[in-house]
């Protein structure tokens, strides 16, 4: 899937939200969703192919599609709204809501923050992985894969695109407020946007999750989200028994489960509305989501590349499967 974001004017377009062939490495899409928008709403919109091949069922701008590491911007829409409450803070050492301590083995003494985390400068690696963590796995067992840190560069000190990095920011949110990560985000944002969007098929509603778009992968081989027209039996990787029984999950244990790094799912029409929150500077008809400084604080550069400071490319570039 490929998206741009464009702003014109005091505008904001979304281009090719829905491109589902895979990537741009062959073929044309199978289906694309263009919506500009502006403050005040939608003003135009275009679509073009199918949601489902196999059922001829052609994509509407209202249809939900797994908008992968734009999720990354939700989530830290909901992380804001915590720290707005104070229930966190980006600057403070996760360890002390994790309840284990998150150090790069090399500089122990280097403490990590929500910060670091969310700006990809927090020494992780995805070599070791993160979205396979089974329904009753641990995350912190990962870490202690020595492929999970880049023991080169401090945190803080060097830039690298990292999809683990936000399973542990959902693992920190899970800790502060006891919730479960998707439960939450319902709660912070989709709900107060009125968006019938999700990061669990289970907290869409049944019309929405029946009008799910297809992903398919270069060859035209459907690689998620293939449900005809009803909830996935599970929603999540399963337990290592092969069983799905959410009831075992544990506040903080596990924050890939719901896929905060990608696994949002939204349509066009919702996504624009997050477009209009971030145009309004944390308003949207009428509802103060977040306030001006939080906007601040999401948008302000951290990082500019230069003398070799970061990697400009990411490593993980095959995640469309993944949650």
């Amino acid at each position: 899937m490929s998206t741009r974001w464009m702003r014109k004017g005091g505008s904001g377009c979304l281009l090719g939200l829905l491109l589902l062939a895979g990537t741009a490495r062959a073929g044309a899409p199978v289906a694309t969703v263009r919506v500009g928008f502006d403050h005040d709403g939608v003003t135009s919109t275009q679509v073009h192919g199918f949601a489902d091949k196999a059922a001829g069922r052609k994509v509407t701008a209202d249809d939900p599609v797994r908008i992968a590491s734009i999720s990354k911007l939700v989530t830290a829409i909901g992380v804001m709204r915590l720290v707005e409450a104070g229930k966190l803070d980006l600057d403070a050492d996760v360890s002390g809501q994790l309840g284990w301590p998150l150090r790069n083995p090399a500089f122990p003494d280097t403490p990590i923050t929500l910060r670091l985390l969310m700006s990809h400068r927090s020494s992780l690696t995805d070599a070791a992985g993160y979205w396979q963590t089974p329904l009753d796995g641990q995350l912190r067992g990962l870490l202690e894969d020595p492929r999970a840190w880049d023991t080169q560069h401090a945190p803080g000190t060097y830039f690298r695109y990292t999809n683990l990095n936000f399973p542990l920011v959902a693992q920190v949110m899970e800790r502060a407020t006891g919730e479960r990560f998707d439960r939450l985000m319902q709660r912070l944002v989709l709900k107060p946007l009125h968006i019938d969007g999700c990061f669990n098929w289970d907290t869409c509603s049944d019309a929405t999750a029946a009008r799910a778009v297809v992903l398919y992968d270069a060859d035209g081989k459907p690689v998620k989200d293939d449900n005809h027209g009803r909830k996935p039996d599970c929603p999540v990787v399963p337990a290592q028994d092969g069983s799905c029984n959410l009831a075992q999950w544990r506040a903080g244990e596990n924050g890939a489960l719901f896929s905060p790094q990608g696994g949002l799912r939204i349509s066009a029409h919702g996504l624009a509305r997050i477009g209009r929150l971030l145009l309004g500077n944390g308003r949207i008809d009428g509802v103060q989501l977040l306030a001006p400084a939080s906007m601040q604080a999401l948008i302000t550069p951290l990082w500019q590349y230069r003398d070799g400071n970061g990697m400009t490319y990411e490593e993980d570039t095959d995640d469309r499967g993944k949650g």
